[in-house]
């Protein structure tokens, strides 16, 4: 699923330095941005958000010295620290309520 390959991405990228760092978190930018089949807006909403927040990340010192929204290494683990958090706060809480609600449904027709 788009959510554990994102997760993923993000753990790794927290766990990583560097060019390797900065793939990774290119690697679930794209995947936010260009993935259009998820249909919770909630979800999208913690997805785009996530992407948004990770474009001000800049590895290089001197660059970030060219805008004051930008941030380096200490910021980011911070980040994907909470947006990791965010995710699994989704699937904890948003997944198995929707099952819920679906069976209730289901079981409401009958």
């Amino acid at each position: 699923m788009l959510l554990k390959k994102i997760k993923d991405l993000l753990t790794k990228a927290l766990y990583s330095n560097g060019a390797e760092r900065a793939s990774y978190i290119q690697n679930a930018q794209n995947l936010i941005w260009d993935d259009e089949t998820i249909q919770d807006e909630s979800l999208n909403d913690i997805l785009t958000d996530i992407a948004y927040i990770l474009d001000f990340y800049e590895p290089n010192e001197e660059w970030r010295k060219e805008d004051p929204s930008y941030y380096g290494d200490e910021k980011l683990e911070q980040e994907l620290k909470s947006a990791i958090t965010k995710l699994e706060d989704f699937e904890e809480y948003k997944v198995p309520l929707n099952k819920w609600i679906k069976k209730e449904n289901e079981e409401s027709s009958q």
